[in-house]
């Protein structure tokens, strides 16, 4: 009689958790009737290898930026950089060279937040003996053209 009864139970059991399994099955894995609203994404709409941008005043170059790629977003004019590489230039001033392993491009241009292993490098001169800075995470603000 205890066999009959303990082979019962586990019928019972498992016939639980296959009615549970069918259900889960049906409900969780079925697609909803509601669909939600798309609107603008971020999606990037285009790709650009060996980027290279040139950033200039009256005096000349200021600025040059190049990443192994960039990556544009439209919905905020904002980009990602892969491993940028900027190089500025101060009158009267030895070169800074900045490197990380990614960055973000502000939609207007103005500002770039380099983050992993980001590596300042102030050129030497005459009378300067160069340094290096490094960080994980650094904000340059760049000179507008004009």
């Amino acid at each position: 009689m205890r066999q009959y009864l303990e082979r019962g139970i586990l019928l019972g059991v498992l016939g639980s958790m296959a009615a549970l399994g069918i259900w889960m099955q049906v409900s969780l894995l079925e697609p909803s009737a509601t669909t939600p609203s798309v609107g603008p994404g971020h999606d990037p709409d285009y790709y650009i290898q060996n980027f290279t941008a040139t950033g200039r005043d009256e005096a000349g170059v200021i600025y040059v930026l190049k990443a192994e790629r960039l990556v544009h977003f439209p919905d905020d004019n904002t980009s990602l950089l892969d491993v940028p590489h900027l190089v500025q230039y101060d009158a009267g001033r030895p070169a800074r060279e900045t490197t990380s392993e990614s960055g973000w491009m502000s939609g207007d241009g103005s500002e770039i937040l380099l983050t992993g292993n980001v590596e300042v490098k102030q050129l030497k001169s005459a009378d300067d003996p160069g340094s290096v800075t490094r960080t994980q995470r650094l904000l340059v603000k760049l000179k507008r053209e004009g």
